[in-house]
């Protein structure tokens, strides 16, 4: 992950009322909350305001959370706390919630006295926490394990990568060159929906900027590019329009750099008639993946958010695009012309060859083809549902070793988890997935739950 969340830390007992007595217990349940913080600190930055007792402490608990901006607040009982303490806190927030229902000892031995039962009785006040929390309105995420069990803190963790990725999202720049490829129904968007619901801001590119741009590169650089990716990769294509897409690359590059964009799109046929550029970006797009920048094919904004999200939590990421069923191997083929992130190809076999299917004004600019490294993959789509409405479509499998096939395009051959292909098919098909996605290795749909949760929009797992 390139974000870190700010955990905020809410560990609640009532030890003193006036029919409570065990006052005396303060400094064992303040050290034991100092526990709690400790376990969490692997997983983010923890901001631990002490033990909270009663309304005033929580308000103030809330104060510092807001404060400090925390991603994410954890909410513990070591003992029984009155509801009203946690609702306090909790309404004057509006961080997501994770209850984690814990306590330190496996279980309540014969010899053991009330004192121990007092630091692990949480659950006495659970019901309590999560009812109030229905009734505000107020969504949260759930776990219940003991306070050194490393399970349990790997279904924190995915949690505490969710809220990181929240963070993210909500300062996130998508560049958007040209328009949506004309037609498209799933790429046609509320822009500001998906602002207020899922985070990232599309911001308009001119393509002159890129076309101005593709004339200043130095020629120094194109020949360093040049012959580092030649080390790199099988470069298959006429010298003049392999530099010509390298220098095309570099503009895209540039332009990302200094208009701060965190993820990238363009309309790809924008620049063929351009007698500046007069070539695909297919090799530049990929380029741009490898190098950080999410970029989707064909002014696809919505599919470099979904990028930019496994991005995020596997650190490449990648376009794709159901191409063919293959029943054979009860698996499908994905793939998109010319466009995919390199990083992801099986090393020592990425080809550079010229497009099949775009010409503009020089000729069949560059793009890639190779194979996809075989291994776990999840694929993220990221839907307009309708009247407001935004939904994850996630699906986990691994991708088979594949011989790629003379098309001049990146390819993958996906099988699922546990479905045949054609079960598969069908459930991808009825969840309204668009018909691109985002894809990376990895399996990552705890942590994109989790991120939906907190986004409060629907998901769907095929």
């Amino acid at each position: 992950m390139t974000s870190t969340a700010k955990i905020g830390v809410l560990t609640m007992a009532l030890l003193e009322d006036a029919y409570n007595k065990t006052g005396h217990m303060r400094p064992q349940a303040t050290e034991a909350a100092r526990e709690v913080a400790r376990r969490l600190e692997g997983l983010g930055t923890v901001v631990h305001p002490g033990l909270v007792e009663d309304e005033a402490q929580a308000a103030a608990a809330a104060r510092q959370f807001r404060a400090e901006d925390v991603d994410l607040i954890v909410a513990v009982e070591l003992a029984y706390t009155k509801g009203l303490v946690p609702v306090r806190c909790l309404l004057d927030t509006t961080a997501p919630v994770l209850v984690w229902n814990t306590q330190k000892i496996s279980s309540l031995k014969v010899q053991d006295g009330f004192d121990v039962v007092m630091l692990n009785s949480g659950m006495a006040g659970m019901p309590e926490l999560t009812a109030a929390l229905l009734r505000l309105g107020r969504d949260f995420s759930l776990v219940t394990s003991q306070l050194g069990d490393e399970g349990g803190l790997a279904r924190i963790g995915q949690v505490v990568r969710a809220a990181a990725l929240r963070r993210r999202l909500r300062s996130a720049r998508v560049g958007l060159v040209g328009h949506p490829f004309e037609g498209m129904t799933d790429l046609m968007f509320d822009q500001v929906g998906l602002r207020q619901t899922v985070g990232p801001v599309v911001w308009p590119v001119e393509p002159e900027l890129v076309a101005e741009e593709f004339g200043r590169v130095a020629g120094a650089e194109v020949e360093a590019t040049v012959a580092g990716e030649r080390q790199r990769y099988r470069v298959e294509m006429e010298a003049e329009l392999f530099e010509r897409s390298v220098r095309l690359a570099l503009a895209l590059e540039h332009t990302v750099r200094e208009q701060s964009l965190d993820a990238f799109t363009a309309f790809d046929q924008v620049w063929l008639t351009d007698p500046r550029v007069g070539v695909i970006p297919s090799y530049g797009t990929g380029r741009l993946c490898e190098l950080g920048f999410p970029s989707a094919p064909e002014g696809d904004a919505v599919t470099a958010v979904a990028q930019l999200v496994l991005q995020e939590l596997a650190g490449q990421a990648t376009t794709m695009e159901n191409y063919v069923v293959d029943f054979d191997h009860d698996a499908a083929m994905f793939s998109h012309d010319g466009h995919g992130n390199p990083a992801l190809g099986t090393p020592g076999e990425v080809s550079v060859k010229h497009s099949i299917y775009y010409q503009g004004v020089h000729g069949y600019g560059a793009g890639f083809e190779f194979g996809y490294a075989p291994g776990p993959i999840t694929n993220l789509a990221i839907v307009g549902a309708g009247r407001g409405r935004w939904r994850f479509v996630i699906s986990e499998g691994e991708l088979l070793p594949i011989e790629p096939r003379p098309i001049s395009a990146p390819q993958g051959l996906f099988r699922h988890a546990s479905l045949g292909v054609a079960d598969w098919c069908d459930g991808w098909l009825r969840a309204g997935a668009t018909h691109h996605m985002g894809a990376a290795q990895g399996l990552w749909a705890a942590e994109l739950l989790a991120l939906a949760r907190m986004l409060q929009v629907e998901a769907v797992v095929v």
